[in-house]
């Protein structure tokens, strides 16, 4: 349930990661009330508790009984789930996205004699349609470069049909076919360049801008093949990365599972029409010995009494992937399909799915995450109280450490510490062992009083050499935490014993060491880039 006043929205707050994501606030039926997105959830959200003077927003918290997030890699992939969301849902207190508008396309009209190259929001049939871009200047920019490389027209048919050469034609961004200045076929080609350049086809759009060159300079018509060569340049540099967020189209579920002991956990996100239209979490007891076993039981489940979409995405098959497929045909009356995804769009789907799930495990049940890194990891201590340790410099100047702590897989700020590194020698283990030191030799009381409690473990970001500073100062000061370093290379763990490990890609395990470690990274980097802006240069 929420809390809506003074303190007690304390512990909702601390729930919240501090990453962009999608956030919904939901009614006591589990309707979404409003769904809003954020650079930063936890404090996008705590905004609304300091708003309760605005009629509405109060009027909003007092029809929400829980708050769900989704985590995303980025704002521009929390817009997109959004606008799929707030479609899918249709909340009452949303007052935009709700129309019949959308993110807009870049669409080439293939059923055209000369087809043109757009900017659209409703995609005619026949057409090639690049999209939904998130950005409309973006989507301009790129259908000016793809036009200036293969002169594709962009004119209306009002404006086609008159059969005068334009301004586009003059400063050649557009062949004029509508004057017959090119052939029928020869516009083809270029049109199939875009497509093909738009598809991501890059190299095959470079062959047809290389042949297109040879026939100019063949003809003797060295200004077009220099003009040729000069597109052909600037193509090598063409990236669609910044420009586009592809959606895929079908009706697909994404499955995310962990098995921690005996404690199965699984996440869903359910595509529709190529839209995130609902995100689900379970936390359910199993008897089974893999991940795999558990992920068939948990889908005979699951699709008991649901329909069921074309495809399931999974990260691994499910035991006896083949008969499950079979019978969910059976059940649903056509093809159902059990698909892994290893790259693309869905696997950037399935790792949002674990992603989330992983934050999921972390709030709903420390314990068993807790006990599957104690176990896997031959931990001497339950991981309750995790300190995460960095250092940061440049060229060995104004050298600094920080410190942040995980409470029961929960960032702890009251324990962050930052430190100048005083009098250690050259070297990032120099530096790191002066701040353990500092660390466990001196009272550190937390924001608050008291005394700073012992940490059951330490997280060091960095290696072999890193780890072998702080076995020192262990032994020295006779410390009874575990230690561990993560190096960003391969995210290998080093254990204490020497030996090393890489967790599976995507566990709750992975995720939070990689949370504590890229939490106290930020930490470091923050305290260094502000010390080198106050010391006078």
């Amino acid at each position: 349930m929420l809390k809506r006043s003074g303190n007690r929205t304390a512990p909702l707050r601390r729930g919240l990661p501090e990453r962009p994501g999608v956030y919904l606030f939901k009614s006591a039926a589990g309707k979404p009330l409003y769904i809003g997105k954020a650079a930063d959830l936890r404090k996008r959200v705590s905004q609304y508790f300091r708003r309760q003077d605005d009629p509405l927003v109060r009027r909003l918290l007092e029809r929400s009984a829980s708050l769900e997030t989704i985590v995303t890699e980025s704002e521009t992939d929390a817009l997109l789930l959004e606008s799929d969301l707030v479609h899918s849902h249709l909340p009452p207190f949303n007052i935009r996205l709700k129309d019949d508008k959308s993110f807009p396309f870049i669409e080439i009209t293939l059923a055209d004699e000369f087809p043109g190259i757009f900017y659209s929001r409703r995609v005619a049939a026949g057409s090639f349609a690049l999209g939904p871009l998130v950005d409309a200047r973006r989507a301009r920019r790129l259908i000016d470069s793809v036009s200036r490389l293969f002169r594709l027209r962009t004119c209306g048919d009002a404006i086609f049909r008159k059969g005068i050469p334009c301004l586009y034609h003059h400063i050649e961004r557009c062949s004029a076919p509508c004057a017959g200045r090119i052939g029928h076929e020869a516009y083809l080609r270029q049109v199939a360049g875009a497509v093909d350049l738009l598809k991501g086809r890059k190299g095959k759009a470079g062959a047809r801008l290389r042949e297109r060159m040879r026939a100019l300079a063949a003809r003797q018509d060295f200004e077009g093949a220099q003009k040729a060569k000069e597109d052909l340049e600037a193509l090598g540099g063409f990236s669609l990365r910044p420009y586009i967020t592809r959606r895929t189209r079908g009706d697909r579920d994404v499955i995310a599972a962990s098995l921690l002991g005996r404690e199965g956990f699984f996440a869903r996100l359910a595509l529709r029409e190529g839209r995130v239209s609902r995100s689900e979490f379970f936390h359910l007891p199993t008897l089974c010995e893999s991940e795999e076993e558990a992920l068939r039981e948990f889908l005979v489940d699951l699709y008991l009494l649901r329909p069921l979409p074309g495809e399931i995405i999974v990260s691994r098959p499910p035991a006896q992937a083949g008969e499950m497929a079979g019978m969910l045909s059976a059940q649903a009356g056509r093809r159902v399909f059990i698909r892994c995804a290893r790259r693309g769009e869905m696997k950037r789907f399935l790792d949002m799915a674990r992603k989330n799930l992983a934050l999921f495990v972390q709030k709903s049940d420390y314990r068993a995450l807790g006990s599957e890194i104690q176990k896997t990891l031959r931990l001497r201590n339950f991981p309750s109280l995790i300190e995460g340790f960095d250092i940061s410099h440049l060229g060995e100047k104004n050298r600094v450490g920080a410190k942040v702590a995980f409470k029961e897989g929960q960032p702890e700020k009251r324990l962050y510490r930052s430190y100048l590194i005083r009098n250690a020698p050259p070297g990032d283990s120099e530096a790191l062992e002066e701040v353990l030191r500092r660390r466990f030799a001196m009272a550190e009381p937390p924001r608050g009083g008291g005394g700073a409690p012992a940490p059951d473990l330490l997280l060091l970001d960095g290696g072999l050499p890193q780890l072998g500073a702080a076995r020192q100062v262990k032994a020295d000061l006779g410390l009874s935490c575990d230690l561990l370093a993560l190096a960003k290379k391969e995210e290998r763990l080093f254990l204490e014993d020497g030996t090393s490990v890489v967790p599976v890609s995507g566990s709750p395990l992975r995720l939070l060491l990689q949370q504590v470690r890229d939490e106290v990274h930020r930490r470091a980097i923050s305290h260094h880039r502000q010390r080198r802006e106050t010391l006078p240069r």
